[in-house]
């Protein structure tokens, strides 16, 4: 597991070190001491200095750790993704269209509700107007990502045809 060090998401980390610890077979009664007392060892930098700081027997169980840790590094919190985020995923003009369906299927994975309907509109809407496979969407539109999906991948293999020739 990698050490925090108060720069990156902190409701990963700690989701993270829960699940490690699961792994774990610990009895139930020093389950809480356990989890209290294991966090400190998946810190570093400013996030281990300040658990360090915090005072001896001050924590009541782990859930009040969490949320100490919450207040203190609350600044790195990442915000939720929606899906009408992904409107702002465009292929550039230089871009291939592998690497746009890439770039988008990467934003779209870290999306926790994601809406199909508005992918595939933001999908189609973020694609270069002067290509083929533009046009084949505005005339045949796609019911999910995975139908854009393969349906691009006739239109990859069309534009790297024409680059090798």
């Amino acid at each position: 597991m990698k050490l925090y060090d108060g720069t990156a998401d902190l409701e990963e980390h700690v989701a993270q070190y829960r699940e490690k610890m699961e792994i774990n077979h610990i009895p139930w009664d020093l389950k809480e001491a356990c989890l209290c007392k294991g966090f400190g060892s998946t810190l570093t930098g400013a996030a281990l200095i300040w658990i360090l700081s915090v005072p001896p027997f001050s924590i009541q169980s782990f859930s009040h750790l969490v949320n100490i840790f919450n207040n203190q590094f609350s600044c790195r919190r990442s915000f939720e993704r929606l899906t009408g985020d992904l409107y702002r995923v465009t292929q550039r003009s230089n871009e291939s269209l592998r690497d746009y369906v890439s770039k988008f299927s990467k934003e779209a994975l870290v999306i926790p509700n994601l809406d199909v309907a508005t992918a595939v509109q933001a999908f189609k809407m973020g694609l270069k107007k002067d290509n083929s496979f533009y046009e084949d969407l505005v005339m045949n539109s796609c019911r999910n990502m995975g139908e854009a999906r393969n349906r691009s991948l006739r239109f990859i293999r069309l534009e790297e045809y024409r680059m090798i020739q």
